[in-house]
């Protein structure tokens, strides 16, 4: 039975190393999703700052557009004036309106260069993303094709070990599964040299070798609490 539990254990053991390598992402992968994750933050913020910097230019330019009609209506007005006053007025207008007008498009043009610095920022970062994500893709799929593979392997071998624990009495291999647990893995231990745990390496006591000798007895080592298996060579 202990030899039965002692296969499970290799398999659970090989789900283990399998599962870990599951896990373990190539370093190439992780360090281009990271840099593809930071241009992409920075892109938006880029495109945000972009949009910003636009709807202000527009909101300016709209502004310009009213300023530059009221200065071309306030021209005009003065030349059909009755009077001196009056023309006075509106070429007093026109000039308020001008004077603003100036200001306004003094207030813009950074703007603009601001917006056309920004824009060329922005279509590096995406020429920057176009030559990652061919080989991000490249290596997505890798990963891909890997990971399916172990997990066809884990498939596998969980069948054989599952079908392998069918055979093993129910309360010895909830024990095993629970020293396992507590036991980084490993539930089941030979004695080494007929006197030592396989898993702790303490001196056994002598009672414990003896009964660890006799068919069908379970065994567990006093120290680490993993169950104690003697091989057959191993028996004295």
């Amino acid at each position: 039975m202990l030899e039965a539990l002692s296969q499970v254990q290799a398999l659970d053991l090989e789900l283990d190393g399998l599962e870990v390598e599951q896990a373990r992402t190539p370093q190439e992968l992780l360090d281009i999703r990271a840099r593809r994750t930071e241009l992409a933050n920075v892109l938006g913020q880029r495109q945000r700052d972009h949009d910003d910097l636009q709807r202000r230019v527009r909101a300016n330019e709209l502004d310009l557009a009213a300023l530059e009609a009221r200065r071309r209506a306030s021209s005009e007005s003065s030349l059909r004036a009755t009077s001196v006053k009056e023309a006075s007025q509106f070429q007093n207008q026109e000039i308020q309106f001008a004077t603003r007008v100036q200001e306004l498009e003094e207030e813009t043009f950074p703007l603009l260069e601001s917006l056309e610095t920004l824009a060329d920022e922005v279509s590096g970062l995406e020429d920057l993303l176009a030559e990652i994500d061919p080989t991000l893709k490249k290596l997505e799929s890798v990963e891909k094709k890997r990971v399916a593979s172990i997990r066809g392997k884990i498939t596998s071998v969980s069948r054989s070990r599952n079908h392998l624990a069918e055979t093993i009495e129910r309360p010895l291999l909830r024990q095993y599964e629970q020293v396992r647990k507590s036991r980084r893995g490993v539930g089941l231990v030979e004695i080494l040299h007929r006197e030592r745990c396989g898993g702790c390496n303490v001196k056994l006591p002598i009672h414990v070798i003896q009964k660890s000798q006799r068919d069908g007895s379970v065994t567990r080592c006093p120290s680490c609490g993993r169950i104690l298996w003697n091989k057959p060579n191993e028996k004295s």
